[in-house]
């Protein structure tokens, strides 16, 4: 079982990762754009990011679609990394 900051590091991580992967394939993924997409401040999107944060349950299902990936896909990635 992972510890509150691992967990946070995981999922900033894979949201990184994502985002990143994104821009690589030439989507406009910015963290602006993420959070502008999933309705939430690019401030509080960069926390999550940086692993500072824990983000809720209904705020990983509002960024999920933004990154073209299922709720269920989000979190298998953040368990595996």
């Amino acid at each position: 079982m992972k510890t509150e900051l691992q967990l946070r590091n995981s999922i900033g991580a894979v949201l990184r990762s994502k985002r990143e992967s994104m821009s690589e394939d030439g989507f406009k993924a910015t963290q602006e754009d993420i959070a502008f997409d999933a309705g939430i401040s690019t401030r509080y999107y960069g926390k999550i990011e940086r692993g500072e944060t824990m983000p809720t349950l209904y705020t990983l299902m509002k960024i999920a679609p933004t990154l073209q990936m299922s709720l269920a896909d989000l979190c298998k990635q953040i368990e595996e990394f």
